[in-house]
């Protein structure tokens, strides 16, 4: 007969407990460019411009926990500006020196199809929209489709990530939109950093609240 100490179930609960990253007054635990990113009213802001605050290329906010392979991770952002961002995860740093980063990401975009999809930065792309339950593996196949919802990112949404295996979940405001199953050995990520996106181009404001994380 199996026999599971108290102590054992004690420790594998407090990992799954779920832990602020962001503590809502500074960048503690977070590495970035310090012109790009602040902290104002309780809410992690990255911006950029024209001028002072332009960008050549995608800049990131690299949360410095570790690098984590099963997880979840939630949070809260909106963009009111025309351009995107997205959160990585499983990823690694590139080039130096610098804030940037490639792997996979959970798009922010204020196109429907493209919010919450799955985008390979600096790898394979798009990797499946949002709406579509993918597999890859020699090449990648859309298998399932869910209904997805209508979502203005100019206002606060919640997101949620589930990251198991190589089984990636993104859900909007509660609601699964997009999945992914990746089964390429040789370009999917076993673990990696989490980081957020200030995109290049037009300028730019994402801002993000209330992110939690819990091992799994």
């Amino acid at each position: 007969m199996l026999v599971i100490s108290a102590f054992a179930i004690s420790t594998a609960c407090a990992e799954m407990e779920w832990k602020a990253i962001f503590d809502g007054k500074s960048l503690d635990g977070w590495d970035g460019d310090p012109r790009l990113w602040s902290v104002e009213d309780g809410v992690l802001v990255g911006q950029t411009n024209e001028t002072d605050r332009k960008i050549e290329e995608n800049s990131f906010l690299i949360w410095e926990g570790g690098e984590p392979a099963d997880f979840e991770l939630e949070f809260h952002a909106r963009i009111t500006t025309p351009n995107n961002s997205g959160v990585q995860y499983r990823s690694r740093k590139i080039g130096e020196p610098g804030w940037r980063v490639a792997g996979y990401q959970f798009d922010l975009h204020p196109r429907q199809r493209y919010n919450a999809m799955l985008f390979e930065e600096g790898g394979r792309g798009i990797v499946a929209e949002r709406g579509q339950h993918v597999r890859i593996g020699d090449a990648k196949e859309v298998i399932g489709t869910l209904e997805m919802l209508e979502v203005d990112l100019t206002e606060w949404q919640s997101f949620r990530l589930v990251v198991k295996g190589y089984r990636y979940e993104h859900y909007v405001n509660g609601v699964l939109q997009t999945i992914i199953e990746d089964h390429d050995q040789e370009q999917r990520a076993d673990s990696g950093i989490i980081a957020l996106q200030l995109h290049q181009g037009p300028a730019m404001k994402v801002e993000f609240k209330n992110i939690r994380f819990r091992e799994l």
